[in-house]
């Protein structure tokens, strides 16, 4: 990004970029920034897998290669979103210089009200329960949408004690309009029941993300987000064919598999990360998901089969 991000890099492991405040910003405390690719490309285009603690909203308008985010491989399309949740590792290879806009900014930002909080969690290109965090504009939406990415680059240049307000609504009314083109592109009218499940399921997917290293346990993230056990089970399996138990293992194991393809963690090392107190329990438990055990693991994708 600007000089508004850091990297942060730990000991043996994925480098982080992080939102810094206050520091050569065009809106000083305020979690957001709106810049194009070319801005900062050793960052905006970074070849070296990193991850966030914020969330990317990237238009691309112009070229070629791929995007990488956490194990799956996207082709770089002009007029394409690419949705980055914070905690998903990406990066880029690109053959020719990506053109386009990115939207950086923090849940705090979108966050002011509490209704807002049903606003993100409705949003199914963060966070994602099912498909893919991308969207393909075809020629009807473009004018809309980047009309709105104008409206935002317009304002944010903007310095006085409104833009953040400002800002914050453009923000709002863009992410509720793509969301809007991505369950018209899916194609199948959500229930009623959909609208009040699929929320509170993104929510459940976000909080184990944050949480992957704590060890919670079902009851424990039930009880954060203020339903019961079987109620949390009931939705979860409604909306992802899956229980809230496999998804935690999933989303443990998908930080197990970044960090024993972006770091040079040993599995001991992994296993203490992610809060297993057994190094050899781990190792089972890595084995009975991925069929694969850690060594096995590292092997395979260092020799690229």
């Amino acid at each position: 990004m600007s000089s508004n991000t850091k990297i942060h890099i730990a000991n043996h492991d994925i480098p982080q970029h992080t939102f810094r405040m206050g520091i050569e910003t065009e809106h000083e405390g305020i979690p957001f920034e709106c810049l194009n690719f070319n801005a900062a490309p050793a960052l905006a285009q970074a070849t070296y897998p990193h991850r966030h603690d914020f969330y990317e909203v990237l238009y691309v308008t112009g070229g070629a290669g791929t995007h990488y985010i956490d194990f799956n491989a996207y082709p770089i399309e002009p007029n394409t979103f690419y949705f980055i949740s914070p905690g998903q590792v990406h990066y880029w290879e690109t053959t020719v210089p990506i053109e386009g806009e990115i939207l950086v900014f923090t849940s705090d930002f979108l966050l002011l009200a509490p209704a807002d909080y049903m606003v993100l969690h409705e949003l199914s290109f963060f966070h994602t329960v099912e498909g893919h965090p991308t969207l393909k504009l075809d020629a009807a939406q473009q004018p809309q949408i980047v009309g709105l990415l104008d409206a935002i680059a317009a304002e944010f240049k903007v310095h006085d004690f409104r833009a953040a307000s400002v800002l914050r609504a453009y923000l709002h009314v863009l992410l509720v309009q793509i969301q809007r083109i991505c369950e018209l592109q899916e194609g199948i009218p959500e229930k009623a029941s959909d609208k009040l499940a699929q929320p509170i399921t993104r929510q459940f997917k976000k909080l184990i993300a944050q949480q992957v290293v704590t060890g919670q346990s079902v009851q424990d993230y039930a009880s954060e987000l203020g339903v019961s056990v079987n109620h949390l089970n009931h939705i979860v399996k409604e909306t992802t064919g899956r229980t809230p138990g496999q998804l935690i293992r999933q989303e443990v194991v998908l930080e197990a598999k970044r960090l024993f393809q972006h770091t040079n963690l040993t599995a001991t090392e992994i296993a203490y990360r992610l809060g297993f107190t057994d190094p050899s329990y781990f190792g089972r438990y890595f084995k009975r998901e991925t069929d694969l055990t850690p060594n096995q693991f590292r092997k395979r994708i260092h020799s690229g089969s």
